[in-house]
């Protein structure tokens, strides 16, 4: 007796939805976090021309000039808000010092975070705990990744806050670029005394 098309058709279907169900626990978990670029130390401004993570997406920052000769990290700053996303491996930047006139560019592979995201979203739950992470450039080269988590419900009380480094230092390549891009702006910070003028 022939079988029925659904009797032929089930082994195919349950091959299907256990494929599915394998991709599905095969995709990274998700965080919602923002970046926060942080730059500097004070005197040292930068400009962060290319922010981006995992080579695949990317974040704004600019010009920025404090923040980051503190550990942990001075809060502050442009919160580049992300979509949830999983929680990144690398990171890849390039920025141009004012003081110096230097370009610097960094491809640091970051460590595996997963399992310490988990707890922290945890311990400092989304409902309660703004979550960051933060990239420090400094104008001489150097680079910092932390995770920062800022308490919503404690007003200005920020002993509830949680800071955790991920890269303590990494250093950059000094990179050929074109300072005279940055010229008007660095003879601004001149004038307003933030650095001395490099081309003296």
């Amino acid at each position: 007796m022939p079988r029925s098309w659904t009797t032929r058709l089930r082994p195919v279907l349950l091959l299907l939805l256990l494929l599915l169900t394998a991709a599905c626990e095969a995709e990274p978990r998700r965080y919602d976090f923002a970046v926060q670029p942080v730059g500097g130390p004070t005197g040292w401004p930068i400009w962060v021309e290319e922010l981006t993570f995992d080579h695949s997406w990317s974040a704004r920052a600019g010009n920025i000039s404090s923040g980051f000769e503190y550990r942990p990290p001075r809060a502050g700053g442009v919160n580049v808000l992300a979509h949830p996303m999983p929680a990144p491996s690398s990171v890849q930047a390039r920025w141009f010092s004012y003081r110096t006139q230097t370009f610097y560019e960094i491809d640091l592979a970051l460590p595996d975070t997963d399992a310490l995201l988990q707890q922290w979203y945890r311990d400092f739950p989304p409902s309660q705990y703004r979550h960051y992470l933060v990239a420090g450039f400094s104008g001489k080269g150097e680079v910092m990744v932390w995770w920062r988590a800022s308490c919503k419900v404690c007003g200005r009380d920020r002993s509830q806050d949680f800071h955790a480094p991920i890269v303590e230092s990494a250093w950059a390549e000094e990179v050929v670029g074109d300072p005279a891009t940055f010229r008007s702006q660095t003879q601004r910070r001149i004038d307003d005394g933030i650095i001395p003028s490099p081309w003296e």
